[in-house]
């Protein structure tokens, strides 16, 4: 990349190494340092503290800027005030300043900045919130919030990225310029797409037994994993060694509900909690371990556990909600079944251990069809997007 081409860009997210809470800050981590491969120069601003352990203030991740910011306010995910992020932004000379979700304080400062440097600005939207299901009481609070901060960050916005078409109209309803709305998927490492052993996995878990269905998300009941842990029972009834991996950050305590339930249901032999799994290679091999990946979430943006399950090759059964549907097609790289439907559940999963040749038939179709979603190719094209903005000003 010659010299002029490269931009100073400002990325901002809640989180960000080593407080990777989900695949928002895989994405910014990822997306970052094929940037930086690029030759820009990419600074992410970022909360100094998670659940009571703290980062320094300044860093250097894998040729990444990461400036941790204190909070002023810090009561839930989304109600969180920076101390100083609207003057960093200002005073940070950046080409670009690109911002994670529209509902959140600091994607505020950081449109604001953006118009007060006439820089260019670029929101990219991964949820619609008030489309999420939620428990009534938590319903109208986050309406509410939904529209308060979508008001003061979608129409400012330079560019807004979703992460599928079924976004475009919800933003649009919310004040967002369709004429600035793209689409914009996520994706995978290129590494994704190399060769892992599963078995290193299994043996670092002691996870025995055959077939592995694996789980790699959340452990919150808005993700769904009490529903494969409810398709359990009957999926063992015809493949009696299988074992069901659940990977993932627990969430208020649901690790141990889970692991109650399965006790309950006399299946704890067959059920293993791991945990989070932050090791990229570690993580690759619980995906080429399993023989089917399921998510069956009640909600959701895109997934990028979907695409890295695919990355290896894996038939995915999945929920028909959100994204899902653009990432799969049911019936040609896995299944797609209602939310809360355990039944249809267990039987895709029983559909795919069956038929050893259909599940390979299917994983390699995802593999081929994840392989445009590779970080290199969507580096390329956001760079692009970053010049639109910059010469827009």
């Amino acid at each position: 990349m010659e010299d002029r081409a490269s931009l100073k860009i400002a990325q901002v997210n809640v989180y960000f190494k080593p407080f990777m809470v989900g695949g928002a800050e895989w994405y910014v981590y990822n997306i970052s340092t094929e940037l930086v491969k690029m030759g820009h120069e990419v600074h992410v601003f970022t909360a100094d503290h998670c659940n009571g352990d703290r980062a320094p203030s300044r860093e250097v991740v894998d040729g990444i800027n990461v400036h941790r910011l204190p909070l002023k306010i810090d009561w839930t995910y989304r109600t969180k005030v920076w101390d100083g992020l609207y003057d960093a932004l200002s005073d940070g000379s950046f080409d670009v300043i690109h911002t994670y979700d529209y509902a959140q304080p600091h994607s505020v400062d950081a449109i604001r900045a953006g118009r007060k440097t006439r820089k260019g600005t670029v929101l990219t939207v991964f949820d619609v919130h008030s489309m999420i299901p939620r428990i009534w009481y938590k319903r109208l609070p986050m309406r509410f919030i939904d529209g308060y901060l979508a008001r003061r960050t979608l129409p400012g916005a330079g560019r807004i990225l979703v992460r599928a078409p079924n976004l475009v109209q919800p933003i649009v309803k919310l004040g967002g310029d369709p004429e600035r709305i793209l689409v914009t998927p996520s994706g995978i490492r290129d590494e994704s797409l190399g060769d892992f052993d599963g078995k290193l996995f299994r043996e670092r878990y002691n996870v025995g037994g055959s077939p592995m269905v694996l789980y790699l998300g959340r452990l919150n009941p808005l993700k769904g994993p009490q529903d494969l842990l409810a398709a359990a029972p009957t999926i063992l009834k015809e493949h009696p060694n299988a074992s069901f991996v659940f990977v993932g950050p627990d969430q208020s305590g649901y690790a141990k509900t889970l692991g109650a339930e399965a006790e309950r249901l006399g299946i704890g032999q067959h059920v293993h909690l791991v945990g989070p799994i932050f090791d990229f290679d570690e993580k690759m091999q619980a995906y080429a371990a399993c023989q089917v990946f399921v998510l069956p979430t009640a909600y959701e943006g895109t997934s990028q556990a979907i695409f890295e399950a695919m990355s290896q090759g894996k038939p995915v059964v999945a929920t028909r909600v959100g994204g899902v549907p653009y990432q799969i097609s049911d019936g040609e790289e896995g299944y797609l079944v209602e939310h809360g439907d355990v039944n249809m559940l267990a039987t895709r999963i029983k559909d795919l251990l069956d038929d050893p040749s259909l599940a390979t038939e299917m994983g390699q179709k995802g593999r081929e069809r994840v392989r445009s979603n590779r970080y290199s190719i969507l580096a390329t094209a956001l760079s692009k997007i970053y010049d639109q903005v910059r010469t827009s000003n």
